[in-house]
C-alpha cells in the first residue's frame, strides 16, 4: 500500500524531484527505473521473511543468486550498449526485483497452499496510485507556472498522498485489521466502516 504509490510518483515526477534535490538530468532518467524498481524491492523483502519462517530458507537465497546473475548479465549486455549506457544499470536492477517478486509470491503460494487475493493486494493499488500519481503530474506541473518548481513538487507530493487515500478509501482497499494494531486506531476504524469505507 505504500511502496506501490511512493515507487510510482518517484517515476512519475522523477524529474522534478531529482531537482529538488539538486541533482542532475541523468539522475532523474535513472530514477524512472529505479523508482518502479523500489516498489518490487520493497515487496520482495517481506516475501523472504515468510519463505523462511515457513522452513525454505534455501529459496530466497536462490532465488537471489539467479536474479543476480539476471541483473549482472543485463549490466553487462545494456550498459556498454551507447543509447543505453548508464540506465542499464536501472534496468537490470528493475528486471532482478521484478524477478524475485514474482517467483517468490509463486514458491510462497505453492509452500503454504495460500491462494492470494490479488486484486486487494495488487490491482487496486495500482489502480489508486494511478489515480494519485496522475494528480500528482498534472498538479505539479500547473502549480509550477505559479510558484517555484520546488514548491510545487512538494504541493504535489502531499495532494498525491491524499488522492490515494481518498481512493483507498473509496475502492474498499483497506481492511480493518490495518487499524486495529494500535488501541488509538480502534476509533478511526469504527468510523471508517460505519461508512462502509474498509472492510
Amino acid at each position: 500500500m505504500i511502496t506501490i504509490p511512493a515507487g510510482l510518483g518517484l517515476s512519475v515526477l522523477s524529474g522534478p524531484i531529482t531537482q529538488l534535490l539538486g541533482y542532475n538530468e541523468i539522475t532523474g532518467k535513472i530514477l524512472i527505473l529505479l523508482g518502479l524498481g523500489a516498489i518490487f524491492a520493497a515487496t520482495d523483502t517481506p516475501i523472504n521473511s515468510m519463505l523462511q519462517a515457513v522452513g525454505r530458507v534455501d529459496l530466497p537465497i536462490k532465488l537471489l543468486s539467479v536474479g543476480l546473475i539476471i541483473k549482472v548479465v543485463l549490466n553487462y549486455f545494456l550498459v556498454g550498449i551507447p543509447e543505453i549506457n548508464v540506465m542499464g544499470a536501472g534496468i537490470g536492477t528493475l528486471v532482478c526485483y521484478l524477478f524475485l517478486t514474482v517467483f517468490g509470491l509463486v514458491l510462497l503460494c505453492r509452500e503454504t497452499k495460500v491462494k492470494l487475493n490479488w486484486v486487494g493486494l495488487f490491482v487496486k493499488p495500482f489502480l489508486a496510485g494511478g489515480v494519485c500519481v496522475l494528480s500528482a503530474y498534472l498538479v505539479q506541473k500547473f502549480a509550477a507556472m505559479v510558484v517555484s518548481v520546488s514548491i510545487a513538487t512538494i504541493f504535489a507530493l502531499f495532494v498525491a498522498v491524499a488522492v490515494y487515500g481518498v481512493c483507498m478509501l473509496w475502492m474498499r482497499a483497506l481492511k480493518k485489521a490495518i487499524f486495529l494494531c494500535y488501541p488509538r486506531d480502534k476509533k478511526i476504524a469504527k468510523i471508517l466502516e460505519k461508512h462502509g469505507w474498509i472492510r
